[in-house]
């Protein structure tokens, strides 16, 4: 599907772009033929300017003969053509190269392109007054073949290099499309992913509460069978009921369009609480839990959110510790940010899984967690948490020591 999307993406990739290359190669003829006629014009108006002093009325018409003769000293092939009309707009004198014999302007000074067989001619003429009387017309003609060669040569030289461009654009259209997909390539491993660990974590309580259903309608008088069963019942009930609400205050915690409860807190305060509402769990457990260094913190945030990344933060460490280990929690005011820290004395954290644990479902150890009743979301929560409140976490851990796991967030 995938390698589909990158040959479409490519395609697409490389149209557009040959479509944008011939609309700016046309548009590039087309300034540079601009650009050449301009010059052409600025050369034929500064020639204009030089012969109207030099033209003569020989005869009752106007003439540049004496000019001529002193200017004859090579072919006038490097010229414009010059030539003059009388009032009646009659040719009476030319030099240079033969050009049109015809006067194409009779409204005052004006420039045109004139087509003559397969190449284009630039005509500037100008009416030559005597008081109020126009005695002639001075027109100088200039052909434009090394303007039209130059804008061929442009042409065929853009078509030329086309394919070498259209290759070009095809290798990197295809390495632009497979980077363009890798994002969603990725999130649909990860949905694929997350499916099936939620089709898994939800199928077993499923299967649990059909079993015992199915043993309640069995033997539906042995009432003691039947308290055990909807015991079992309610209890994988809550597990999917805590499942869902995870899900949902994932989702929460991910979509800033959707309201939080947030005010001014003292994190020290929530911190404080969740050690005093564990101490007792971590007593039965054989793990000690300290409290070490809880300075006086105020954030802004959502209270309950909050909370939730604690408990799931102790929640985790005792699940890693054994008997006789100790976890530690520490907040201090650090750089303007409050750093939490929860410490603990733990299995630890193998480098290979450090970059997972915080996906959704993963667990280092399979077969512990699931035995614990960890559904793989607790530090999903409490990342999307700290993220949302514009903070950071981070993990350090070596196997058979312990992990450390620090929470920073913004003093706003």
């Amino acid at each position: 599907m995938f390698r589909n999307l990158r040959w479409q993406l490519t395609f697409w990739f490389v149209f557009l772009t040959m479509v944008v290359y011939a609309i700016s190669a046309l548009f590039g003829c087309w300034l540079f033929r601009t650009a050449m006629v301009r010059l052409v014009d600025d050369e034929l108006n500064a020639l204009a300017d030089e012969l109207i002093p030099e033209i003569e009325i020989v005869k009752g018409h106007p003439s540049l003969e004496n000019w001529a003769r002193m200017m004859r000293r090579g072919p006038y092939r490097s010229l414009p053509i010059i030539q003059l009309y009388d009032e009646t707009e009659k040719l009476v004198e030319s030099h240079g190269p033969p050009g049109v014999p015809v006067l194409f302007s009779r409204l005052g000074a004006e420039t045109q392109d004139i087509k003559e067989q397969t190449y284009h001619i630039r005509v500037h003429a100008v009416p030559l007054p005597a008081g109020k009387k126009v005695i002639g017309y001075l027109q100088l003609e200039l052909a434009l073949k090394n303007v039209d060669n130059a804008i061929s040569q442009f042409g065929y030289t853009m078509t030329l290099i086309s394919p070498f461009i259209l290759i070009g654009f095809g290798l990197a259209g295809y390495l632009f499309s497979s980077i363009a997909a890798s994002p969603v390539e990725k999130s649909f491993d990860v949905l694929k992913r997350f499916m099936v660990d939620a089709g898994h974590e939800l199928g077993t309580p499923i299967s649990i509460i059909l079993a015992n259903a199915e043993s309640i309608e069995a033997d539906p008088l042995n009432s003691e069978n039947a308290k055990n069963s909807v015991a079992v019942i309610v209890r994988s009930i809550d597990r999917m009921n805590k499942l869902v609400g995870d899900l949902t205050l994932l989702a929460q915690m991910e979509n800033p369009l959707l309201s939080r409860k947030e005010s001014w807190l003292d994190f020290s305060n929530i911190v404080g609480s969740a050690i005093t509402d564990f101490n007792e769990l971590f007593k039965t457990q054989s793990v000690e839990l300290k409290g070490d260094d809880i300075e006086s913190v105020q954030i802004y945030g959502d209270s309950d959110a909050l909370k939730r990344v604690i408990a799931n933060l102790l929640q985790n460490a005792l699940k890693y510790t054994d008997k006789g280990g100790t976890v530690r929690v520490s907040l201090e005011n650090q750089l303007r940010q409050a750093k939490l820290t929860v410490s603990d004395t733990g299995i630890g954290i193998p480098p290979d899984s450090l970059s997972r644990i915080f996906d959704r479902f993963y667990r280092v150890d399979q077969s512990r967690s699931r035995a614990a009743g960890g559904s793989g979301l607790g530090l999903s929560i409490v990342k999307a948490i700290v993220e949302a409140h514009k903070g950071r976490i981070e993990v350090q851990s070596t196997v058979g020591t312990g992990t450390t796991f620090s929470v920073f967030l913004p003093l706003k």
